[in-house]
């Protein structure tokens, strides 16, 4: 056997002992959860109740516009999510959080969402807000994290994403990487359920 071969097999599965696929992408919550209702400026204009986006379901992220990795790489999947949907995608909410209120506004959530397609909404966090409904969500923040953008600190974040259903409860939480097709299928289980 070569060497260079033997040493790729090596690497190789170094690599899939240190980052072992995911098997359980996503969590069913069973019972469904009812979340908080609360207010926050929405880059759709004025203040938005999250109550409001009730009788659609809502596939929500928490995150940031200057996030250099997670939060694009998730919204992406949220516009091929959108996109697989077809006519359907338009009875989903797909909604950003911002983690980064001071940087986050209103506008320049929307100039950002427009990068992803029609449908997004932006919702700029505050802190208190995003602390009274951190633990529905299971959800962690920290300002001045390792990632740099401009040579400003960024913001450490969870990454998961939510699935709550046209009622208001949480149904499924995603973790990072879950595929547009996953989305999806429970999207449309959602959709065939009775309002």
């Amino acid at each position: 056997m070569p060497r260079f071969f033997l040493i790729f097999l090596v690497l190789l599965a170094a690599c899939a002992i240190t980052n072992p696929p995911a098997t359980t992408p996503s969590t069913k919550i069973d019972p469904p959860t009812v979340l908080s209702d609360f207010s926050l400026p929405a880059s759709t204009g004025g203040q938005l109740r999250f109550s409001d986006l009730r009788g659609q379901p809502v596939l929500l992220y928490f995150g940031y516009t200057r996030c250099p990795d997670y939060c694009p790489i998730t919204l992406a999947e949220f516009r091929r999510a959108r996109e697989e949907l077809g006519a359907d995608g338009e009875k989903v909410h797909f909604v950003l959080i911002s983690v980064d209120p001071a940087n986050d506004t209103p506008e320049v959530l929307a100039a950002y969402l427009r990068g992803f397609g029609e449908g997004f909404i932006g919702l700029q966090g505050d802190d208190a807000t995003l602390r009274r409904i951190s633990k529905e969500y299971g959800l962690t923040y920290r300002h001045g994290g390792a990632h740099q953008h401009h040579g400003n600190a960024g913001v450490d974040h969870s990454t998961a994403s939510y699935l709550i259903d046209q009622k208001g409860r949480l149904r499924f939480v995603y973790q990072y990487g879950t595929a547009a097709s996953v989305y999806v299928q429970d999207i449309r289980a959602l959709l065939i359920e009775q309002p």
